[in-house]
């Protein structure tokens, strides 16, 4: 049995949309999610796009039956399907397949979908007023989920501060329903981010002269949830405390998928830049005129709202995420599994009557194994008679303004003094902890919203993402980063 069918995820192959990729999920989950955590985030979050392109599309031919994948399970590592997006966007008024790639797919080249003549004007008007109908019904949705999430974190203390073993069913059944909730709003926010941004874009073009030079500091972020997460992370027990743990893997004490965790971090602190009085964004929009300067400011503060809600219901997700790491072991154990066994089933699996036989355990575990030895690519084309190993030619961003040097310091590193440069393939908000030391960030993979971009922009820290010469700098070597042009300069 394969690792797709333990954990009940589809990744047949698309009858027409045959190009998947690692994106912004494979860039801070490389190889590394155990079956359980698979079936807590790719399961939930497919549902969740399902119900989504539900929503916005009406159930299109494409989108349905077995040969559905939006997101698949290649040898333990986690694809989106970039076709199945960019298909998405030629049914949305302003939007490209182009502009998806180029907010979460690091700029690479969009697969034609190749289906034949594609949507009237009459239905991509609907379509786009489903998504400005689920854009402006967020902010309650990811408000009402978050008190439920608060609840649930108070009945996973009472159940397990009083030991009752009985209770454990009904938590995983709570939790489940949340998370795809969760998962659900969180690519609501996604989707509806990229969409903020085009119009961001085309107003600015038109109101603004030199607007590709000014887009870097319109993209200043309102509100964002890290901040706050991070200044409340030391409290012991308090909703911020999955900050300091791995993300994604529920299983991070385990073997083997301790290995492609970062380590629990004890101290966290909150990162940031100076705080300026006046932001550059609103002096450059003062400088526009009051009638181009009203118009601008609307776009950045509906981009700004959308992206808001798309990480404070990723940060919800990781919340319950947490509360699954405190209990899953315990419902584990009282189903008779061992400490290494239970990373190898799914939720469901977990809660249903009758468990998986120890061989069937050992031969996922096997499975798994080979399948962590496999080195897949970042870009993995179907189509029959492609090459295995194709990969995407990246185009270096600059992602937060500023530029900074300093000295080059690794994921795995603790910094001994403020200042440093963080060089990395990819970051998640998980390197918060660092962030107090860091003054500047440079990664091989990503893209403008990456959530490392976002963090950065957020904390007023310099970044580069998608750089090639973040594989060849070496810890303690002193290095230039300007965020405004996208460059980085090994300076000895």
């Amino acid at each position: 049995m394969s690792t797709a069918e333990i954990c009940r995820v589809d990744t047949a192959p698309h009858p027409v949309l045959r190009v998947y990729s690692a994106g912004n999920f494979g860039e801070i989950a490389p190889e590394r999610l155990s079956p359980m955590s698979w079936s807590l985030v790719g399961r939930p979050m497919e549902l969740g796009t399902r119900t989504f392109v539900s929503d916005i599309l009406r159930d299109p031919v494409w989108a349905t039956g077995s040969h559905y994948v939006f997101t698949g399970y290649f040898n333990c590592r986690p694809y989106h399907n970039l076709s199945a997006y960019c298909h998405i966007a030629e049914h949305v008024d302003l939007l490209t397949p182009e502009d998806v790639t180029a907010a979460y797919f690091e700029g690479i080249e969009p697969p034609r979908t190749m289906l034949g003549r594609g949507p009237g004007r009459v239905g991509r008007n609907r379509a786009t007023y489903r998504m400005l109908r689920e854009l402006v019904t967020l902010r309650p949705r990811v408000i009402e989920l978050e008190q439920r999430v608060f609840d649930f974190e108070q009945l996973v203390d009472d159940v397990m501060a009083t030991e009752s073993g009985w209770r454990l069913g009904e938590l995983a059944e709570v939790g489940n329903g949340l998370l795809e909730r969760a998962w659900h709003l969180h690519i609501i926010g996604t989707s509806g981010s990229i969409a903020a941004d085009v119009l961001q874009r085309t107003a600015v073009h038109r109101l603004a002269v030199q607007s590709n030079s000014i887009l870097n500091w319109l993209r200043e972020p309102a509100e964002l949830p890290w901040g706050p997460i991070a200044d409340m992370a030391p409290i012991e027990g308090g909703p911020s405390e999955f900050v300091r743990y791995p993300f994604y893997e529920i299983a991070d004490t385990q073997a083997p998928w301790c290995d492609y965790t970062l380590p629990p971090m004890g101290e966290v602190t909150r990162g940031g830049g100076e705080v300026v009085e006046v932001s550059p964004r609103e002096a450059l929009i003062g400088m526009r005129g009051r009638w181009r300067g009203v118009g601008i400011d609307a776009t950045v503060l509906f981009l700004g709202d959308v992206m808001a809600l798309r990480e404070h219901s990723k940060s919800l997700a990781m919340r319950l995420l947490h509360a699954h790491r405190r209990f899953v072991p315990r419902l584990a154990e009282l189903r008779g599994l061992r400490t290494d066994e239970w990373p190898y089933l799914a939720m469901a699996e977990l809660r249903a009557k009758t468990l998986p036989d120890p061989g069937e355990l050992e031969a996922r575990r096997l499975a798994c194994e080979d399948a962590l030895a496999v080195d897949m690519p970042d870009y993995l084309d179907r189509t029959p008679g492609a090459p295995r190993h194709v990969q995407p030619v990246r185009r270096p961003r600059g992602v937060s303004s500023g530029v900074y040097d300093g000295v080059a310091i690794g994921l795995d590193e603790l910094p001994q003094a403020p200042g440093a440069v963080l060089v990395c393939e990819s970051a998640d908000a998980n390197i918060m902890p660092l962030l107090p030391f860091v003054s500047a960030v440079v990664t091989a993979r990503g893209s403008q919203y990456s959530h490392i971009a976002i963090i950065c922009r957020e904390v007023g820290i310099p970044a580069v993402v998608s750089h090639p010469l973040a594989a060849e700098i070496k810890s303690g070597q002193r290095v230039q980063v300007d965020g405004d042009k996208g460059e980085v300069t090994i300076l000895d």
